[in-house]
């Protein structure tokens, strides 16, 4: 069973992320390896292709707009696109978009935005948009199931 940190710490670990945060690709690359070692990796999973916490600092937008990360992951026909917004109290709020290849129609299927401790699970709708609210800040991983596959895209593990 899975305590909340006090608030006292909650503070002393926002402060140490702001003041000194960790190398993002770093982060990402620890709990891909942990996956890997529990057995989560798959094959023909969804490939992270571009991640805006990439850019270099002078280049991001300043104000409300810094506090959103946008993840690209590719996969055979698809490009998968999750924008993390930071909500208050450190919760995140994701929507994107589900995109095929020219000429494939709108995919269907579902999107999966799994957190340290819980999933939500996020319906396409008509044009391959989904959204979710209220995701724990921390490990993320995203798995996009189309609907009729036999198995879904699952990516590794990454810190948002």
């Amino acid at each position: 069973m899975r305590t909340r940190k006090p608030a006292e710490l909650r503070v002393l670990d926002d402060l140490f992320h702001q003041c000194d945060p960790p190398p993002g690709r770093m982060l990402t690359a620890a709990y891909a390896a942990v996956g890997r070692a529990h057995g989560f990796e798959d094959p023909s999973g969804l490939e992270l292709i571009g991640d805006s916490a990439d850019e270099p600092a002078n280049t991001r937008l300043h104000g409300a707009a810094s506090r959103t990360r946008v993840l690209t992951y590719l996969m055979p026909g698809r490009i998968v696109e999750v924008d993390l917004v930071l909500m208050v109290g450190g919760m995140l709020r994701a929507s994107g978009i589900v995109l095929n290849q020219a000429g494939d129609g709108v995919p269907q299927g579902e999107v999966v935005l799994r957190c340290a401790d819980d999933h939500h699970i996020a319906e396409l709708d008509e044009n391959g948009r989904y959204g979710a609210a209220d995701l724990h800040s921390g490990p993320l991983s995203v798995v996009f199931r189309p609907a009729g596959a036999a198995a879904p895209a699952v990516a590794d593990w990454l810190v948002c």
